[in-house]
């Protein structure tokens, strides 16, 4: 049928408003699909960090069980290695018995090691009175009045009896809750008449003895004898006689408590040590914490080629910054005057490749075994207090500071050795030829001294220290190692001086002086701290004018020239913990996991922060796009009823040209 020339070829449906508008705002609100995606992606990094600072809290509790023998730390570390080592697993000992059927021991945390031999010749023993014997323990009355309990020094327990409480067992509750030191029983030994009451000190020896006395009257009144006498442990370690009143002992070793149990003639050891099994075992707890969370941050860090993902974490510099911080205080070089170890490596602490840690168990064994305080000041560090100066080498001391001093750690440097006024005879002495006068003068005083002929080198050695010592003079004659006399002043420096005079010339026979005086003056310490010239004085440093260590003043017990490490001055209100591999640790770690500055706390409040504002960007652009939804809704409805209006004009129109071509 061909088409009319009369038809308008209009749309003969409605529009599927709800696709259009679904379709269009798809589109509309990529903006927001992206920024809920980066939404995403920030609170994994949150939810990563927090793994992160939970790894680290496990970490750091197996280190405070090192450092202070459980997961809680004190608020502010101990500054010196003494009272550092006194808190921590090093100072764990164990304590072994030759004979534990003799005695047995146990050892705390600050146990004394050594060996102790032990010989038992007598045990600790409670004291034990029994009465008279009765034929029962409720129906027999003991009569009234009172029973009185004395106790070593103790004030004596009066106990009343009467009508209530008149039986052996009446009796026997009264004395128990009457808390006299002492436990009361009735035993039943079998006879005709088994009933009797036994009463035992509740403590052992002799101290602990006790008295019974009774006023009853008007019944059948006990009577009490002993059947065992109070006794006091008696016993010898190491061949020194010791008593106490209990078999069990923790005063006598220190750290020991060791329990007697049967008398001994031959001697039991007792074996304290340091209990280097419970050592390695903490630091292999250590070492599986410290993996976790290597294990961790190398895994953000990790690329999976196949994937072609990494870590949520990979390339943020602050984890970047927590793994370098981890790892330098493991491998931080320790210097303190404890311990010449220098690094965890040397007694077996090490790295692996891929930066998890191991523990040769050998090597540190055989280095605990070698020096345990050199081994317990590498890890636990010798800090200074607040207002204190500690030095990280034993030679040197600190002598004061100034107002001027400023708190920092100073390198000591030693140049010149300090020296001493000395002088030697010239003459090797067997005795004296002749009567001879010396004269000493050391800048304090003058002693003369008379010697007479025939008198040995010693006799003139002794008579020349004699008259020092009278005069007060800080100087000793000595022989030189080929019989002559040196004299030398007992302290170094400039200040100290020499002279020496005999009324003899020198000649064989004579102390090897002469009427020339022989003189001699001693030399000041040279050297330097911080790198700048140093005011030497005797033996004494002190700090340059106009530096940071100026008025610092250290003692130097001289040995050689070269460096004598460095000495750390602390402020009078903040300590410096110093170096020591866990010591440092400890306070990384609490910087780290610090809750309310800590980068960990840092970096995810600043990823919430982030997440806050894209979650407020996307809440708007939603609203924008809800309004624009309503909009666009409305067009498309708008336009949809105009198009079904359309097509009803259509119809009709149809119908009129069909009419139309019906007629023609």
């Amino acid at each position: 049928m061909s088409t009319s020339p009369y038809s308008i070829n209009l749309m003969s449906s409605s529009l599927d408003v709800s696709t259009i508008v679904q379709n269009l705002m798809y589109a509309e609100s990529a903006p927001v699909r992206d920024m809920q995606s980066k939404v995403s992606t920030l609170q994994s990094k949150v939810t990563a960090y927090q793994s992160l600072n939970t790894n680290l809290s496990a970490l750091s509790d197996k280190l405070n069980a090192i450092l202070y023998g459980s997961s809680d730390a004190p608020l502010v570390q101990p500054y010196s290695f003494s009272d550092r080592l006194s808190k921590s697993i090093f100072a764990n000992c164990s304590v072994a018995s030759s004979d534990s059927n003799t005695i047995s021991a146990t050892a705390s945390g600050a146990a004394a090691g050594g060996s102790y031999s032990f010989t038992v010749s007598n045990l600790a023993q409670a004291q034990t009175m029994i009465s008279s014997s009765f034929a029962d323990a409720n129906s027999t009355s003991l009569g009234t009045g009172t029973i009185t309990i004395t106790k070593g020094s103790g004030d004596p327990v009066t106990i009343t009896i009467n009508s209530a409480n008149s039986t052996l067992s009446g009796l026997c509750d009264a004395i128990n809750n009457a808390q006299a030191g002492v436990t009361a029983s009735i035993i039943n030994d079998g006879s005709s008449t088994p009933y009797r009451l036994m009463i035992t000190s509740n403590a052992t020896g002799t101290a602990n003895a006790f008295t019974v006395t009774s006023s009853l009257s008007g019944g059948q009144a006990p009577t009490f004898e002993q059947s065992s006498a109070a006794a006091d442990a008696k016993f010898a370690v190491n061949g020194i006689s010791v008593t106490r009143s209990s078999n069990t002992v923790s005063d006598v070793i220190n750290g020991v408590t060791f329990t007697l149990k049967n008398t001994s003639t031959a001697p039991v050891t007792l074996q304290a040590q340091t209990d280097t099994d419970s050592i390695v075992s903490a630091l292999n707890d250590f070492v599986t914490a410290y993996n976790a969370v290597n294990t961790f941050v190398n895994a953000q860090f990790s690329y999976n080629a196949d994937s072609k993902t990494s870590g949520v974490l990979s390339g943020d510099s602050t984890l970047r910054q927590i793994q370098s911080m981890l790892q330098s205080s493991l491998l931080q070089s320790v210097h303190n005057q404890y311990t010449s170890l220098a690094s965890a490596g040397q007694v077996g602490l090490e790295f692996n490749r891929d930066g998890s840690l191991t523990l040769n168990e050998t090597e540190f064994r055989q280095a605990m075994g070698n020096n345990y305080t050199a081994v317990a000041a590498l890890f636990l560090g010798n800090g200074t207090p607040a207002g204190g100066a500690t030095s990280s080498d034993s030679r040197v001391g600190y002598a004061g500071e100034t107002s001027a001093t400023q708190a920092g750690t100073y390198a000591i440097q030693v140049d010149t050795l300090a020296s001493r006024a000395s002088a030697t005879g010239d003459q090797s002495i067997t005795s004296l030829s002749d009567n001879e006068t010396l004269t000493i003068t050391d800048g304090t005083g003058t002693a003369v001294v008379s010697l007479l002929q025939n008198d040995s080198l010693s006799t003139v050695l002794s008579k020349i220290n004699s008259a020092l010592a009278a005069q007060g003079m800080a100087a000793t004659a000595k022989d030189d190692g080929t019989g002559k006399i040196n004299i030398v002043t007992n302290n170094y420096g400039s200040s100290q001086t020499l002279t020496i005079v005999s009324d003899r010339d020198d000649v064989s026979g004579s102390t090897g002086f002469s009427t020339t005086p022989a003189t001699s003056t001693g030399t000041d310490i040279a050297g330097s701290i911080n790198g700048h010239a140093a005011t030497g004085v005797g033996l004494t440093l002190t700090g340059a004018s106009g530096q940071p260590e100026e008025g610092l003043s250290v003692n130097i017990s001289q040995t050689t020239t070269g460096s004598y490490g460095s000495v750390t001055v602390a402020s009078a209100t903040t300590g410096v913990a110093g170096s020591g591999i866990f010591a440092g640790l400890f306070t990384v770690l609490n910087g780290l996991t610090d809750s309310l500055s800590g980068p960990i706390v840092n970096a995810t409040d600043g990823l919430k922060q982030n997440i806050d504002s894209l979650n407020n960007q996307i809440s708007a652009y939603q609203d924008r796009l809800s309004k624009e939804q309503d909009l666009l809704t409305q067009e498309y409805d708008q336009a949809d009823q105009a198009l079904r209006l359309m097509t009803v004009t259509q119809s009709s129109l149809d119908a009129q040209i069909k009419s139309l071509e019906s007629k023609s």
